[in-house]
């Protein structure tokens, strides 16, 4: 027996399942618009941190971006959503940017429009669900976390971008073309945020105070640490930079103590821009680093002892930090309270 959808503007029988997705998408967009509400007209061109892109053409990139999923709940409708390969990443990318310069040509108010005729869309496609769709699997999103129950649950992309937002109207930016050795560039890539704000923007706000698989930790404090784990690599480099020598190790266990005891007040969306504002801080580190700098030795403390590391060693190991880390956050997800299970 189907679930009547609880927004009275629209009216369909769903899976139970697929009706608490799309009620949290009515919720996150709620949230976003509440945050457009908030652009004057001379506001589109700023710029939100800590990207390169205005709010216009956030905008832009949000007025498409029901269209890849509806796509998607096309082919599973019809039976054959795996038969086309999915795009490699640089063509998604460059599709993304396709619907950006096309949305430039095109007024806010367009644009918004657009956005709603495309989540319209893209709500009757999930009135078609049916279990057995759920069980499918989206190859376009890798050989992990790839199901449809996982998936259709689209709200974190609106409040990201919700605080993307309000970021731009809070702060002044201006948009950084960092350069680094071309031997940094894989480690620079690997360490952009948004596989972690996947995770991030999708737990269920019930969920920060509880245990999480790391013993011990609520996952708000794992999300404390994701915040600030950067800060053991950020004192090597900066001594690299300074001294062109590698420091000695802080005491690890007591940093991150005592900074999970600074933030025992801080809310999620706080934490995040500090994970954020951390992130960038990285980046500006990487690009200040020298080839020079890369062959130096390091020995890490958590494997046996004697070993030796390169510096770029130690660089290219660091996105293992922010996966491991995703990966325990991820109990605390919207669709899996949602779906009862892990």
């Amino acid at each position: 027996m189907g679930r009547q959808y609880s927004n009275p503007r629209y009216t369909a029988t769903m899976e139970p399942f697929v009706h608490d997705a799309v009620l949290d998408m009515h919720m996150a967009r709620a949230e976003l618009m509440s945050a457009l509400a908030g652009v004057g007209p001379g506001d589109w061109g700023r710029y939100a941190p800590y990207g390169a892109r205005t709010l216009h053409d956030l905008l832009a990139h949000v007025a498409g971006a029901d269209q890849a999923w509806a796509l998607a709940a096309q082919g599973l409708l019809r039976g054959d959503g795996e038969v086309a390969p999915p795009l490699p990443p640089a063509e998604a990318k460059a599709a993304r940017e396709r619907a950006i310069d096309r949305g430039r040509t095109r007024t806010p108010a367009e644009l918004i429009e657009e956005m709603e005729q495309r989540r319209n869309l893209l709500r009757g496609l999930y009135d078609l669900l049916e279990p057995r769709h759920l069980a499918a699997a989206l190859r376009s999103y890798g050989d992990q976390h790839n199901s449809v129950r996982e998936r259709i649950w689209l709200g974190y992309h609106d409040r990201l971008h919700a605080a993307d937002v309000r970021r731009a109207l809070r702060m002044t930016w201006a948009p950084q073309k960092l350069k680094f050795p071309p031997q940094v560039q894989t480690a620079a890539e690997a360490l952009a945020p948004a596989p972690a704000l996947y995770v991030v923007y999708n737990v269920d706000p019930v969920n920060w105070e509880r245990p999480s698989p790391l013993p011990g930790w609520s996952f708000r404090q794992l999300l404390m640490h994701i915040a600030t784990g950067d800060w053991v690599l950020q004192g090597h480099l900066r001594h690299i930079i300074e001294h062109d020598a590698v420091g000695a190790w802080p005491d690890v266990d007591a940093g991150n103590a005592q900074r999970l005891d600074e933030r025992r007040r801080s809310t999620d969306r706080a934490l995040t821009e500090e994970f954020l504002s951390m992130r960038h801080e990285t980046l500006l580190l990487f690009s200040q680093l020298k080839p020079r700098h890369l062959d130096l030795k390091i020995e890490f403390w958590w494997e046996p002892r004697p070993n030796q590391h390169t510096i770029l060693d130690y660089l290219l190991m660091f996105e293992f930090h922010d996966r491991q880390h995703a990966e325990q956050l991820r109990p605390a997800m919207r669709w899996v309270r949602a779906y009862g299970g892990t």
